[in-house]
């Protein structure tokens, strides 16, 4: 019976009910140490229509890659051959059933390839019975099986599976878990306290009774604990509460093992030294210390230890804790060095207890630590692949070796998605060697890990440094870094940075020189440089993307991206968006999930140009959730600022832009140069605020980096126009004409007609809307549509031909115009339109195509695009990391909503 926690279990039982009906769910449990987490997680593992999985969190497993998710999945090998077999096959080698290649690749990304596979394992058990898994102390799992069951937990609510983790606050780990739910146990109030204490300690006498519910302050273990203190012990136990609870019950603790038989004593030691205590290993490390089994006899007896599973467990992790912390160091060095002696010499677990039984450097134990780092990398384990390389690296005699197990930690760190470690590593290997090849790569990851912060002009600094480092080691190699150099000047807006690598680069002759020089050439072009003219910068830029169009599928994700970038900037939007979305595909199938917040935020950004705001709200909200699970900083604010909050803004959503903008400001890292302010100015504009919009703009024109300037330039205008200041915007107008000109694209030789319509004489400004017109119309046969822009063309047009009293005319634009905004749920420009028509005569509904997509949610609306596609549950699910019961879950809620029963009525709509 749990006392006090009526509350708690009726929540726990409630997950419970759900997961039988089909809708899982996961339940983060946090308190201090005794509080009663594990009795709580015990009384749910009680459901007897469940299939229970439990794991425990082993501090000294904390290095042990997928420790904790072998121990919770290995019950459900039997489920294995009703899974994909790729899936399958990362089970089984994740998982220790079968052997790793020496030459395996590790998967793309640990928490999503063996986190999906993981989650159909799961799956597939579920469809038997429900499954309920039990973490206990997931504050010291290992990395990479506490990532996938993070992973897992977001996973879980079309599936029949409940998960409860149980964290341990105070003096254990941090363990973030944005986004799933939390319960925090406190402490029993009074009433609940004595009920406890009379009932398992009736004997207790009145006096003794009062000070134990005083100072166990209502935790549980020791309101059980306390009482065993002797009396003539009492004096060296703090009773005032001036220490912390668990520090008290730690003490209690030690002071029951400190009156224990010395050969007690070293068995508990050599069982917390050791936490898989394996008792064959225990008995053998045991015998050399001159303990036996029988000495474990009195510590059974006092409940601190006890046999169960076929290994020892302690009775409470601060047992563990205190038999370990409260032996001598001599002793712990001792029992480690034992351990490992007893060992076989390829057990993943003797480098560890050789490196704790160290004094000081030594080549051999770091040797080991560095093989069972390469062991971790095989399996892709890069969260314990770092941290193994960086305690190598620790127990390294000064030399190159140190600087190089440095190296290869820092790009597990990496690899893992975690910066700061990474950042901190490189920092360590600049101390530690004067190799420049080492420095070289050191200095692309601090630079790469800088980018992620969008601190642009740091990581500018770090790319020139890395070249000169690979100038003096590998001059070959320095065309990379100074590519990315000029890439970060390109965003930063700052031609002549982007000028020195170039010249670098030729200086150097290398094969990247060419990409260098255009790349720099188009930078200056968008600063509006003298050095480079607008029609150089475009030709430039042109060559760039044929060149890398030309390599096809060989481009990676994170180059694919750019080239999706610099078609958006020509105006061939077409080709971008087949660049984005192909590029979000081959991030998906390949597993490389580090570039897909931003290819999806690309994607989103084509999407958004193409007028179907639905899909780009569904990429960028994808490209949110990614980033938070990935620790990309950056990637938040860039979805919500290019295209979530510009939305929200177009539609009139002064509640959502506002939330949006300050999420994206709130998120954003430090020197920040992504314009989150623009979608404010937007919102200005939409609700007829001119001047503020205007304002908005002049100021980020001024300031804004290549590219972005090319979509505000015509809101601009038309916002100074409007506030009555058409010069404010008239060198900015004057560069946007040119680059239109340069490139040659229909859609932005319409925008700078659609301008001068705005600039000119009312008289002459029809003849100029006219023009714009066709050539939207042009641009739209050529694949190159962009609706918003062609509505607000018509608007104009519109606008001028009611005043030309040339009304049927104006009917038809205005009509035209209307139909657009009523299908992108631009409210504040259907209610202009809407005005206007009724100034012409007409107050007639408006008839816009129905907007399917828009009844849809953004998981139901991707969900559907693949659906409608053509591919099965399982592919979506491989695709959006999902499980196939998730996926099918979101496509029969989807039915309903369009109106149809099936797949094949499904495609038949065009969406």
């Amino acid at each position: 019976m749990l006392y006090g926690r009526d509350t708690e279990t009726a929540a726990l039982a409630d997950r419970l009910a759900r997961a039988r009906a089909g809708g899982g769910s996961a339940l983060v449990v946090r308190g201090e140490a005794g509080i009663g987490k594990s009795s709580l997680l015990g009384n749910a593992a009680a459901a007897a229509d469940f299939t229970v999985l439990r794991c425990t969190g082993v501090e000294s497993e904390h290095s042990w890659s997928f420790a904790g998710l072998q121990a919770l999945l290995l019950p459900l090998t039997g489920h294995l051959e009703s899974i994909p077999e790729h899936h399958a096959c990362v089970l089984s080698r994740t998982l220790g059933l079968e052997a790793v290649p020496d030459k395996a690749a590790p998967p793309g990304d640990l928490r999503f390839t063996v986190g999906l596979a993981a989650l159909s394992l799961l799956a597939a058990a579920a469809a038997d019975r429900p499954v309920l898994c039990v973490v206990d102390d997931a504050h010291w799992l290992d990395p990479d099986s506490a990532a996938v069951l993070l992973f897992i937990a977001k996973r879980l609510a079309a599936e029949p599976v409940a998960m409860v983790l149980a964290v341990r606050e105070g003096y254990a780990p941090d363990f973030p878990t944005p986004g799933l739910d939390e319960m925090r146990l406190g402490p029993l109030d009074d009433a609940a306290a004595g009920a406890l204490v009379s009932a398992r300690l009736s004997g207790l006498p009145a006096d003794a009774r009062a000070r134990v519910l005083r100072t166990a302050e209502g935790n549980p273990l020791a309101l059980l604990e306390l009482p065993a203190v002797e009396p003539d012990t009492r004096s060296a136990v703090d009773w005032t509460g001036a220490r912390s609870t668990t520090t008290r019950l730690t003490q209690v603790f030690g002071d029951r093992i400190d009156r224990l038989p010395e050969a007690t004593r070293t068995l508990l030691l050599l069982i917390a030294a050791d936490e898989t205590a394996d008792p064959a290993l225990v008995l053998d490390a045991a015998a050399k210390l001159g303990a036996q089994l029988t000495d474990l006899a009195p510590a059974e007896a006092d409940d601190l230890v006890r046999f169960q599973g076929g290994r020892f467990a302690f009775g409470h992790p601060l047992i563990r804790s205190a038999a370990y912390q409260g032996a001598p160091v001599y002793r712990r060095l001792e029992a480690h060095q034992v351990m490992a002696d007893v060992m076989d010499p390829t057990d993943h677990r003797r480098p560890f207890h050789l490196a704790a039984a160290a004094t000081g450097p030594d080549e051999a134990i770091a040797a080991a630590l560095e093989a069972s780092a390469e062991c971790a990398s095989t399996c892709g384990g890069h969260g314990v692949e770092y941290a193994t390389f960086e305690r190598a690296a620790s127990f390294t005699p000064e030399g190159p070796e140190r600087g190089r197990r440095l190296l290869r930690a820092a790009e597990a760190a990496a690899a893992a998605g975690n910066g700061p470690k990474a950042r901190e590593l490189t920092f360590q290997i600049s101390r530690s060697t004067g190799d420049r090849a080492v420095l070289a790569r050191a200095t692309l990851i601090a630079a790469m890990v800088a980018a992620w912060d969008n601190d642009v002009r740091e990581s500018y600094r770090l790319y020139m440094e890395a070249a000169d480092h690979y100038t003096a080691a590998q001059p070959e190699a320095a065309g990379y870094p100074l590519f990315r150099a000029v890439e970060l000047a390109w965003q930063a807006g700052d031609f002549s940075r982007a000028e020195v690598a170039a010249e670098h680069a030729e200086r150097l002759a290398i094969d990247h020189s060419p990409w260098v020089r255009d790349l720099a050439a188009a930078t200056a072009g968008f600063n509006r440089s003298c050095a480079v003219t607008v029609t150089e910068a475009v030709a430039a830029l042109r060559r760039l993307i044929a060149i890398h169009v030309g390599f096809g599928e060989a481009v990676n994700p994170e180059n694919r991206a750019m080239v999706a970038w610099w078609q958006t900037l020509v105006g061939d939007i077409a080709a971008a968006e087949q660049t984005a979305a192909g590029a979000v595909r081959a991030a998906r199938e390949s597993g490389a999930a580090g570039a897909l917040p931003r290819l999806l935020t690309l994607n989103a950004l084509t999407e958004f140009h193409r007028g179907r705001w639905n899909d780009a709200q569904a990429l960028a909200a994808n490209a949110v959730d990614l980033s938070v699970e990935l620790g990309q900083r950056i990637g938040p604010v860039k979805a919500r600022a290019y295209v979530l909050a510009p939305v929200a803004a177009l539609r009139g959503d002064a509640d959502l832009t506002r939330d949006l903008v300050e999420a994206a400001v709130r998120d954003s890292p430090g020197n920040n140069l992504v314009p989150i302010d623009v979608a404010t100015a937007l919102l200005d504009f939409s609700m007829g605020r001119n001047e503020e919009a205007l304002d908005r703009l002049a100021a980020h024109l001024d300031s804004a980096a290549p590219g972005d300037a090319l979509g505000y330039v015509p809101v601009a205008v038309e916002a100074a126009v409007r506030a009555g200041e058409p010069g404010r915007t008239e060198k900015a107008f004057g560069w946007f004409a040119e680059w239109a000109a340069a490139d040659g694209q229909d859609h932005f030789a319409a925008l700078v007609e659609r301008c001068l319509g705005l600039l000119a004489a009312d008289a002459e400004a029809g003849a100029h809307y006219e023009r714009a017109a066709g050539l939207h119309r042009a641009a739209e046969l050529a694949g190159n549509a962009f609706p918003f822009e062609t509505a607000r063309t018509d608007l104009l047009y519109g606008e001028w031909l009611r005043r030309a009293r040339r009304v049927n005319e104006a009917k038809s634009r205005l009509r035209s115009a209307a139909a657009v905004f009523e299908r992108l749920g631009a409210e504040p420009w259907t209610e202009r339109v809407r005005r206007e028509l009724r100034a012409a005569g007409d107050a007639g509904p408006v008839e816009a195509a129905p907007d399917l997509a828009g009844r849809l949610t953004p998981q139901e609306l991707q969900v559907v695009r693949l659906a409608a596609a053509g591919l099965s549950n399982r592919e979506i699910g491989e695709h959006l990391y999902l499980s196939p019961r998730t996926a099918g879950y979101h496509l029969y809620k989807a039915y309903p909503k369009l109106g149809v029963a099936s797949r094949t009525e499904l495609a038949k709509l065009g969406l």
